[in-house]
């Protein structure tokens, strides 16, 4: 890398108290391109503007998203066990391959998840989310992350891919720690032995489900290609589900105007989570691309052949959603970039939407009087250069009965993260309570 100005350490809990701070300061001083730290001494940096992203994106000539051509680890100067390898590393699957190689495994990919429509998905989800609910619904209080919003997905998944609940709940543990750099090596090993169970099991006996489709497609992918996109494909509709379900909300619960608009069926669900995509997406600075030779920034710095570029969707995002913000409140926009844009877009976007929208649905129709049990600046964020998700979400509402036996969730043991922040919220404040509009709701679909 060439630049001597001080980088933006993304795993620092100053940034995560107000990233959107952090990044405007940052932008002024750099431009669309800043200098950034993932990880002591492991450096990068971070693309935060609209139209740069776009343009960079579509043009694979100058971007590769092949981690192999990762100048500072193929030099050696970046370890196998650093913390940000699990979402680095190279993989043979589709989101660190270019060209012809990758529209061979993406269409795989997207072939297996087309098979499963939104609407079984979120009829899935919506089994699932009752029996979660009716775990807790009868306390008056719940931690939404830990029993609702990491769980739902996985449950999902577990269904979708032909995963049993154990094997579920080892990999969404080994998932989150590998997202947040918790013992990231043996959150990865954790992961693929996993994985490769699974796939041994479909071998040898196929199902109706994605890991069965998927071993079975004409493409011919290989068992470890399999396994490959199995990461690929569970995580991308698990974690950022989960993320993307308690960060809506939290801005539900806290943004006035969205929560009384949602409850006066002026605002749909999934044009709320629209809403949200701008401005607190789940995945904000990934993934990564690598240039394939030298590029000149304004000002001077330049950005190196083989220096990892990580997409700054929030960054980028907010920017514009500040600039038309009146527009995005009259309209549902889904020009944010969330989900990525040009060849690797994110294929597991229907099925993390669908989650999503049930998941909350099901949630403000089933509790009643739904409000933060917490000021919203106590809440805290997990330490992760690429998410801003909540490390926990406490809720009070009217005690319900359970409509049947509610499904109980713990994780597996795993290192505990204690590399936690609290924010100072850039939102818009003040308690809101979404209560009993469930038919006004669905009359605003």
């Amino acid at each position: 890398m060439t630049s001597s100005c001080p980088h933006l350490k993304l795993y620092d809990p100053e940034f995560h108290r107000d990233h959107h701070a952090a990044y405007e300061k940052m932008r002024a001083e750099h431009g669309p391109v800043i200098p950034v730290e993932l990880e002591p001494g492991v450096q990068g940096w971070l693309v935060i503007d609209y139209a740069t992203i776009m343009a960079w994106c579509r043009d694979e000539r100058t971007f590769s998203r092949d981690a192999r051509r990762w100048r500072d680890w193929r030099e050696g100067r970046v370890p196998d066990d650093a913390a940000v390898m699990g979402m680095m590393k190279p993989r043979p699957n589709a989101l660190f391959s270019d060209g012809e190689a990758h529209r061979r495994v993406r269409r795989a990919m997207t072939d297996a998840f087309a098979r499963f429509d939104s609407a079984r998905i979120a009829a899935d989800a919506r089994e699932m989310a009752g029996g979660l609910i009716d775990a807790f619904c009868a306390r008056g209080e719940a931690d939404l992350v830990a029993e609702y919003a990491n769980p739902l997905p996985l449950l999902v998944m577990n269904r979708l891919f032909g995963m049993d609940e154990a094997a579920g709940r080892r990999f969404f543990t080994a998932l989150r720690d590998m997202w947040d750099g918790v013992d990231a090596e043996r959150a990865n090993q954790e992961i693929e032995t996993v994985l490769s169970d699974l796939v041994g099991r479909k071998r040898a006996q196929p199902g109706e489900d994605i890991t069965s489709l998927l071993m079975q497609h004409r493409a011919g992918l290989t068992d470890e290609e399999v396994i490959q996109h199995l990461v690929l494909m569970i995580g991308a509709g698990s974690e950022p589900s989960a993320c993307l379900l308690s960060n809506a909300v939290r801005v539900m619960l806290t943004d006035r105007r969205l929560g009384d608009d949602l409850a006066g069926a002026r605002t749909a669900i999934p044009d709320a989570i629209d809403q949200v995509m701008w401005t607190a997406p789940p995945v904000t600075n990934y993934p990564v691309m690598y240039p394939t030779q030298d590029i000149a920034l304004p000002g001077g710095a330049v950005i190196r052949e083989g220096s990892p570029i990580l997409l700054g969707f929030a960054a980028a995002n907010r920017v514009v959603a500040d600039e038309y913000r009146d527009r995005l409140e009259d309209a549902p926009n889904r020009a944010h970039l969330a989900w990525g844009v040009g060849p690797h877009r994110c294929p597991a976007k229907e099925m993390a939407t669908a989650i999503a929208t049930t998941g909350i649905e099901v949630l403000l129709s089933r509790l009643p009087r739904l409000r933060l049990a917490v000021p919203a600046d106590e809440l805290a964020w997990r330490l992760s250069p690429f998410g801003h998700a909540l490390t926990r979400l406490p809720v009070a509402f009217d005690p319900q009965s359970p409509e049947q036996e509610g499904t109980t969730w713990q994780p597996s043991d795993s290192k505990p993260d204690t590399s936690t922040t609290k924010p100072q919220s850039s939102e818009k404040q003040g308690q809101s309570s979404l209560s009993s509009f469930l038919a006004r709701l669905l009359r605003g679909r």
